[in-house]
């Protein structure tokens, strides 16, 4: 009787938001596998383009900064992991800018979506400093951010490349993307100054792994494999990517997703690198 009880309820539910996979990247090509759609879907960019006003009012206004840039939540009460995420940014910005030391600082934002931190950079720098910001981002989601939010600069695959910039951050962004390590390359050699990598699932005692996040409860329904970060192992990428770069700060951050049988829960966390003089 439990048994049926049990079946009959994760019939109506569906499957868990969370799922550790243990084969990897073969996931997504595996034979008899569900095709993954991943963030390159018109779900994603209509969430995102439902947010923009709501988040342009929120900063715009005086309640705190302590909302998400992401699309998958909306009317989302102020809270402290919003609030660390955006003060992690402010941190990082701020310096790029005390760096190169002019009225102007430059950033690029890898998968930074509608380009959110973009307004919060405008309402955390005096009036006066000219804020150059580009999102790198999947097509489905530029094309539509460039009508929206015209005074950021949308470009998708590997358009950066060859450009450098103040401050280089990838925020929610880096684990969803296969081959990472080639990816950390591409964004230390963009880097001027700094490096952001933030809202990272990281994990001490383990290799990197796997898992998979199905969205159905958010705003749009999708679903997506991503990595969870062994941190040595990451910080070590970064480092040694052209030997240019060390580690200048590293923060906690609370969000701790509970992925069943996973051999590590993560814990996020977010780290600054600087360049060398």
């Amino acid at each position: 009787m439990i048994g049926r009880i049990t079946r009959a309820i994760r019939r109506r539910v569906g499957p868990a938001e969370w799922e550790y996979v243990p084969e990897g990247w073969a996931r997504a090509t595996a034979d008899g596998a569900s095709p993954l759609r991943g963030w390159d879907v018109d779900s994603v960019a209509q969430a995102y383009g439902t947010r923009l006003p709501e988040f342009e009012r929120l900063v715009g206004g005086t309640e705190p900064l302590a909302i998400p840039t992401s699309a998958s939540v909306a009317g989302t009460p102020p809270n402290v992991n919003d609030q660390n995420t955006i003060l992690v940014f402010a941190y990082a910005l701020t310096r790029a800018w005390a760096r190169r030391g002019e009225d102007a600082v430059s950033v690029l934002d890898f998968g930074g979506g509608f380009g959110f931190s973009a307004f919060l950079a405008r309402a955390l720098l005096p009036e006066a400093v000219a804020v150059d910001y580009h999102v790198s981002e999947v097509p489905t989601v530029c094309h539509a951010a460039r009508r929206a939010v015209p005074s950021v600069t949308f470009t998708s695959d590997a358009a950066f490349d060859g450009q450098h910039f103040d401050l280089v951050m990838a925020s929610n962004a880096l684990q969803y993307v296969s081959d990472w390590e080639s990816t950390v390359r591409r964004l230390v050699g963009a880097n001027e100054r700094l490096l952001l990598l933030a809202a990272v699932p990281t994990v001490a005692s383990v290799p990197s792994f796997v898992v998979l996040q199905r969205t159905r409860g958010y705003r749009f329904d999708t679903e997506y494999l991503s990595w969870v970060f062994n941190r040595d192992e990451l910080v070590d990428a970064v480092t040694t990517a052209d030997g240019s770069l060390a580690l200048e700060r590293e923060f906690l951050q609370s969000a701790r997703p509970e992925i069943p049988r996973a051999p590590e829960p993560p814990h996020t966390r977010a780290f600054l690198f600087e360049r060398r003089p």
